[in-house]
């Protein structure tokens, strides 16, 4: 319901039919309709990083550019979809009311973060970052440019995937540049793959 009419015209009526349960059955469980719609974004982000940061990491390229490039491109890939609570509904719901933000985005964030940090962690330990640079708050830049760029600046400013994608790729290159080491030598572009590091807990 949620995805098919937003937030505001979603009934709960309807979302418990649909849930084969009663409107009482709903209340008991998340409080209001907040605490349904709440609980389904809270669920769809958590996937959407299972099927982003994660797939990236499990199989990480040789180059740490290449890594960076992959991020953005695993989430503009799921950003094209035409399935779940619109993101709109999401990003609108973030900017009325600062408390969604705490209680549903940020848990998935901080897990987001962990998991691309996961990543810089391994191009540091070899070689290709330098060791000066905090990996946490490095991973944070990234999540943050990822999304913007992805997701919130299509929306807001209307621009064009040609120009999304000329974006990653000079991005890319911009990041991995500023935090590279002046005396790696990193594999050639689109190398081979290396195994994941340790698997980042998911935040509850």
């Amino acid at each position: 319901m949620f995805a098919e009419a937003g937030y505001a015209a979603a009934a709960t009526k309807e979302i418990a039919r649909r849930a084969d349960c009663s409107e009482a059955m709903l209340f008991h469980y998340f409080g209001d309709k907040r605490g349904i719609f709440e609980q389904v974004v809270s669920r769809q982000i958590a996937d959407l990083v299972s099927e982003a940061e994660e797939q990236v990491v499990a199989a990480l390229p040789a180059r740490f550019e290449d890594y960076i490039e992959q991020l953005f491109f695993a989430r503009l890939r799921l950003d094209d979809r035409d399935s779940g609570v619109p993101g709109w509904d999401i990003s609108g719901r973030a900017l009325s009311d600062p408390d969604f933000s705490l209680r549903v985005l940020q848990p998935n964030h901080a897990r987001r973060t962990a998991v691309i940090a996961e990543g810089v962690r391994h191009y540091q330990a070899a070689g290709q970052i330098r060791a000066d640079v905090d990996a946490d708050l490095f991973a944070e830049l990234l999540a943050n440019f990822i999304i913007f760029t992805t997701s919130l600046g299509p929306r807001w400013f209307g621009t064009g995937e040609s120009d999304i994608r000329a974006q990653i790729e000079l991005g890319s290159q911009i990041l991995a540049k500023g935090v590279s080491t002046s005396t790696a030598n990193p594999p050639a572009k689109r190398g081979g793959r290396v195994q994941r590091a340790s698997k980042v807990r998911a935040a509850d």
